[in-house]
């Protein structure tokens, strides 16, 4: 199920280290018996065809946010 921000729920963009592995969590092994091909499977889901359509700067941009807000609340509880 997505939620109006892009990630499907229980996932957050602090999960992923990266925009691919976001990707990757949205293939299946089965899109890619069919596919054959690893980076057509991540175009898919980039474009929006399959899964999430949150683009690489969406991604990093959240990401980034969610870095300042942990490091953030990390210091006040000091």
């Amino acid at each position: 199920m997505e939620d109006d921000s892009g990630i499907f729920a229980g996932e957050t963009v602090e999960e992923f280290r990266t925009y691919e592995d976001f990707l990757d969590s949205q293939i299946k092994p089965l899109d890619l018996f069919y596919l054959e091909d690893q980076e057509l499977a991540r175009q898919l889901v980039e474009l929006g065809h399959k899964g999430s359509s949150l683009e690489r700067e969406e991604f990093e941009t959240r990401k980034a946010a969610a870095e300042a807000f942990r490091l953030a609340s990390g210091s006040q509880q000091k």
